[in-house]
């Protein structure tokens, strides 16, 4: 009778040292804050991304709301050098309007399925040849402003 006694505590003990653990690739993540501006103005819609350039097990892409960006301490980034890179939606190909006149080249006759592609208002440097780095410290605040001009 008195194993019964035993095998309980002793099981608790293993889950709370086992939950107490940690784990290595996670652990150490801090909280990222700050904004992403084009021209003077908050990127109203877009993504900002940070791939590690170390030895970090954590990434991160946020979406912007309002040209602004947050990443708490639970979801964050481990201290290290990061690449950055901003992506939006804006500029994208987007469908002609089936209500615009009809024109000579004949893009926009009924039925078709041409698009009407934009200039991409983030410049390459900030998008897929981004060298933008930021360090990421494990102490002070980790607020990173980025004014892409």
């Amino acid at each position: 009778m008195q194993h019964r006694y035993f095998v309980g505590p002793l099981l608790l003990g293993l889950s709370v040292f086992v939950g107490c653990s940690g784990n290595d690739k996670t652990s150490g993540r801090v909280s990222i804050t700050g904004s992403v501006s084009l021209k003077g103005t908050p990127l109203a819609e877009g993504v900002i991304q940070f791939e590690p350039l170390e030895k970090q097990n954590t990434s991160a892409s946020v979406v912007l709301v309002g040209g602004n960006y947050s990443i708490s301490a639970a979801n964050g980034l481990q201290p290290g050098m990061y690449l950055v890179r901003v992506s939006t939606n804006e500029g994208q190909s987007k469908p002609l309007d089936p209500n615009t006149p009809l024109t000579p080249s004949g893009n926009n006759l009924p039925g078709s399925h041409k698009t009407e592609v934009k200039k991409p208002t983030i410049p390459a440097e900030w998008g897929e040849k981004s060298k933008q780095q930021v360090e990421v410290k494990a102490a002070g605040t980790n607020k990173f402003d980025f004014e892409i001009k």
